[in-house]
């Protein structure tokens, strides 16, 4: 045979082992892709399941037979009308922007517990709900062998039975739980009330009514104390009730819009509510000037932390570290003399500093709180007390209702 017919055959053969690689090839791509069709394909054992809720459908509701009642059936997680007022905007408005989502409160991040004092009055704050301190209470008084006379889950009270102290004979003392919904949303407070009689008053025991303010200041601390210690030691024990979920009512702090404008409302009394309001105008920005709790007045500043950061340039030279609080050339009681009021101030119109010829560029804001004890609503305003546009006051007194306590 010739080297050219050797070469002919071997040139043949390859051709056709490459024929025969290209159909294996095509034959392994087609296997594999109807493998994943097998496996991961809308039909597959490994489909994609993600959409699958668009699908779900209605169900008719249980309906009980004649003669049953219904009044136990209810939904155990109700969700409450929502309208736009809730958080503070008018949708109507010209330039209306959707509002960002309430922040969560620093505090809510991990469960704390707290002892808040305000003047004489002290309280133990939980970052949880009142459905969840509820059962841990009374595993609490349960534990420790105070019995309970009366409990009363649906106004989250709690009252111990009359009580002798080892070290003092002479009295029988009792207690009062009441755990409220806290400031903040998923937060809880409870207050202490103790009350005290001398052994020679038993007979009038049953009767005696509670005090405003508890008799004896030491052992009211003795057992907030304790409870607040054991709440921090074991953050898991008692479970949750459902039948507390609603203690308390509503949260005592929210936005609404009051004659189109928002508004702070605050179901506190004057002492703490002013008390609060100082301490959430002192942080995240805030800055307060002065300030008039009789005239209701708040007279601050806000800088954004975020923009008020010095740059990567200022930073390497160490330029503007340490800022200076900002200030302001006027006083309150200028502010006060010159700013709207009665009438004026309902209807006021919206700001604009740079055409006011009197104390001309006023820095900051006002805060005025009015309303009536346990009820406050609480605007925030230019220094001459006309109206900021919606979504900046709504920002500013949302970043308040963050910090208040």
């Amino acid at each position: 045979m010739s080297p050219d017919a050797d070469m002919t055959i071997m040139t043949t053969t390859c051709q056709r082992f490459t024929a025969f690689s290209c159909y294996a090839a095509l034959s392994l791509f087609c296997v594999m892709l109807s493998g994943c069709g097998l496996f991961f394909g809308e039909e597959g054992i490994f489909r994609n399941r993600e959409s699958d809720y668009l699908k779900a459908d209605n169900i008719p509701p249980l309906v009980l037979p004649p003669g049953k009642h219904s009044q136990a059936m209810g939904e155990l997680y109700p969700i409450p009308a929502i309208t736009a007022t809730d958080f503070g905007y008018d949708p109507e408005a010209s330039g209306f922007d959707v509002p960002r989502p309430m922040p969560i409160s620093a505090n809510l991040v991990q469960e704390n517990v707290k002892i808040q004092r305000v003047g004489g009055e002290s309280w133990i704050l939980l970052n949880v709900s009142p459905g969840e301190v509820w059962p841990r209470v009374r595993n609490f008084l349960n534990v420790n062998d105070l019995a309970v006379s009366r409990a009363d889950i649906g106004k989250g009270i709690i009252e111990t039975s009359w009580l002798q102290f080892k070290t003092d004979l002479n009295t029988y003392d009792r207690y009062r739980l009441q755990i409220d919904q806290g400031v903040q949303p998923e937060t809880s407070e409870i207050h202490i009330l103790h009350m005290s009689i001398p052994v020679s008053e038993k007979d009038r025991a049953p009767d005696a009514a509670w005090p405003r303010r508890s008799v004896n200041a030491e052992r009211e601390k003795w057992l907030l104390d304790e409870l607040a210690a054991t709440l921090a030691s074991d953050v898991s024990e008692g479970g949750t009730s459902l039948l507390a979920q609603s203690i308390g009512g509503s949260v005592k702090a929210g936005l609404t819009m009051v004659r189109g404008e928002p508004v702070l409302n605050i179901k506190l009394d004057h002492q703490r509510a002013m008390a609060t309001l100082g301490y959430a105008a002192k942080q995240d920005g805030f800055t307060t000037f002065e300030s008039d709790a009789d005239a209701g007045l708040f007279y601050v500043e806000y800088i954004d932390p975020e923009e008020n950061k010095p740059g990567w340039l200022r930073r390497l030279f160490r330029i503007g570290l340490d800022p200076k609080p900002p200030t302001t050339p006027y006083s309150l009681a200028q502010i006060k003399t010159n700013m709207l009021t009665g009438d004026d101030f309902k209807n006021a119109p919206v700001s604009n500093r740079r055409k006011e010829k009197e104390l001309p560029k006023a820095p900051g804001y006002l805060l005025v709180i009015s309303g009536d004890e346990g009820n406050y609503q609480v605007q925030i305003r230019d220094p001459y007390g006309k109206r900021l546009k919606l979504g900046e006051s709504r920002e500013l007194l949302t970043l308040l209702r963050k910090n208040l306590i």
